[in-house]
């Protein structure tokens, strides 16, 4: 099978904007004395979410979980200034746009747009939804079926990709083939069409 769409996550798959989204978090914890474990943190929000993680520190230390989600955005947002893209990215982007389209499917507001854009690559994408779109967060398939919907993507020749469970759930909630960027060797429960541990990698599943 030769797949010809993308629907892409950003955070961890297509940029490595982890070590900056864990330096904000572990500020939080610290600034309200819960002690943090680096590790079990990381492997906790790549597994599941940093929204669980927060509701968990609202309930350990009697702070709301709105205050917390606040606290930890406005800083990543201040600290996330230069993310890099993986290796590989821009060219699979490319063989795709080549045969087919590119979707980018993120939590964040535009500043994946920029982010995007200053590596020359925002234009490889027919659309990017964000957190201001208003769709129902991932496993939720609503904006993967509004995508597919829209531009009458072959949902059999579409492919979610993603670095996290939520992803894969999410596509598999729509329907769509899923690949999982395994960049950590993590485990995850459920069962994705590819698994990959480079972008590299991705290029012999999609029209060449």
């Amino acid at each position: 099978m030769s797949y010809q769409n993308a629907i892409w996550d950003f955070d961890g798959t297509l940029y490595d904007t982890y070590p900056v989204m864990m330096t904000a978090l572990s500020q939080v914890y610290r600034d309200h004395q819960v002690a943090v474990d680096q590790s079990r943190l990381y492997q906790a929000i790549k597994q599941t979410s940093i929204k669980r993680e927060l509701q968990m520190l609202a309930q350990q230390t009697n702070v709301s979980f709105e205050q917390l989600d606040r606290e930890y955005h406005e800083l990543e947002h201040q600290l996330q200034q230069t993310p890099q893209p993986y290796p590989g990215a821009a060219a699979i982007l490319k063989q795709i746009s080549a045969h087919g389209q590119n979707f980018l499917l993120t939590h964040r507001d535009d500043a994946a747009e920029k982010f995007l854009a200053a590596h020359g690559l925002a234009d490889y994408f027919t659309e990017i939804v964000t957190s201001q779109s208003g769709f129902a967060r991932k496993p939720a398939p609503d904006s993967l079926n509004d995508l597919c919907d829209r531009y009458q993507l072959d949902k059999t020749k579409t492919v979610m990709i993603g670095d996290r469970a939520l992803d894969i759930e999410a596509g598999i909630n729509a329907h769509v083939a899923t690949a999982y960027f395994d960049v950590d060797r993590l485990p995850i429960m459920v069962q994705p069409t590819i698994t990959i541990t480079q972008l590299s990698a991705l290029g012999k599943y999609f029209l060449n």
